[in-house]
């Protein structure tokens, strides 16, 4: 189509993790603004759809490509050939860099652009930013991470927590000490459990140090049933100060849970990315991978990075992060 044209139907493709759907937020909110008129599809991974319900009116339908295990990829690949050929889209602007993806819409006939990264470090967010501005031949609009909350979700977690203890009053540290597609027997992720756990003997210090310092503030941590174990471990080593709650598969509840969070405390993982999207502080561990270009994407006085490279043993991956360090990251974040 013509740069005089404007399209009426658009189809804003990217198929990822938590963490991959949440950097696409702002691109997405710069499309709408771009285009007001327009009726927008998403073509995205289940937990995409999940984390993007009720993202805007906008956004009429969400389709999904479920990319994992034997047989699903391929009834997905041939429901979505189906689609295609029944909707008449304008534009088809990829943000996935997949050429497995981009070829289902070759031939389309279609106006298609596909994102092909950058060549320069930057933050995924921006770059997402700076492409759909070039090919709109718009401003770079400036939004960053974002979803929405439903008042229902939020009220259901305020009388949760209040069974805990924990009213709206209170200042409320989650943690999330995990990473995407942990599991305690899990041998092959070595260098992501090097990179993105830090010791349960770790955690309990901190829980119990910064209780003792603020006997009013609230620890808490929403698990999925894998991580558990994991939890328990953290929950003995601080000597019962760390609320463990269940996570549910629902992610209205998680996501309420994080929004009433003040400090989010976490490696480089999906719900880092959540926090940001959701405005709650963030205090991150990262090892071994830059944050510029994936870290969170937010208001920079609202998160802190905390680097193994800034130790003296970066090759202990984040354990090189000393407790004293952490402590005095996340006593800053809740003053902010």
């Amino acid at each position: 189509m013509s740069e005089s044209e404007v399209p009426q139907k658009i189809l804003a493709v990217r198929v990822g993790r938590v963490g991959d759907t949440v950097m696409m937020t702002p691109a997405l909110r710069a499309l709408i603004d771009y285009y007001p008129g327009a009726g927008i599809t998403l073509l995205t991974s289940p937990v995409g759809k999940l984390l993007l319900k009720d993202f805007h009116p906008n956004v009429r339908e969400i389709w999904t490509w479920n990319r994992s295990g034997l047989l699903q990829p391929a009834r997905d690949k041939r429901k979505l050939l189906s689609l295609l050929k029944a909707n008449d889209f304008d534009r088809i602007i990829c943000f996935d860099t997949s050429p497995r993806i981009a070829r289902l819409f070759t031939g389309a006939g279609r106006a298609f652009d596909q994102f092909t990264g950058s060549t320069e470090l930057k933050h995924c967010a921006k770059a997402y930013l700076d492409f759909l501005a070039d090919i709109c031949h718009k401003p770079v609009a400036n939004y960053y991470n974002w979803l929405p909350v439903s008042p229902q979700a939020s009220a259901a977690v305020a009388e949760e927590l209040a069974k805990h203890g924990i009213t709206g009053e209170d200042r409320v540290l989650m943690i999330h000490p995990t990473f995407s597609g942990y599991s305690p027997i899990a041998i092959r992720k070595r260098h992501a459990k090097l990179r993105k756990l830090w010791h349960p003997e770790n955690y309990g210090q901190l829980a119990i140090r910064l209780k003792q310092e603020d006997p009013t503030l609230k620890i808490m941590m929403v698990l999925l049933p894998d991580e558990l174990s994991f939890g328990e471990k953290i929950v003995q080593q601080s000597k019962g100060n760390v609320l463990l709650l269940k996570s549910e598969s629902s992610f209205d509840r998680y996501k309420a849970m994080i929004k009433r969070a003040d400090v989010m405390l976490t490696p480089d993982s999906g719900p880092m990315h959540l926090a940001s999207a959701l405005d709650t502080k963030v205090v991150a561990f990262f090892s071994m991978k830059d944050p510029g270009d994936c870290g969170p994407y937010m208001d920079p006085e609202r998160f802190t990075i905390l680097r193994s490279e800034d130790t003296g043993t970066p090759e202990k991956g984040i354990n090189a992060i000393s407790v004293d360090t952490v402590v005095d990251a996340v006593r800053d974040m809740l003053a902010r």
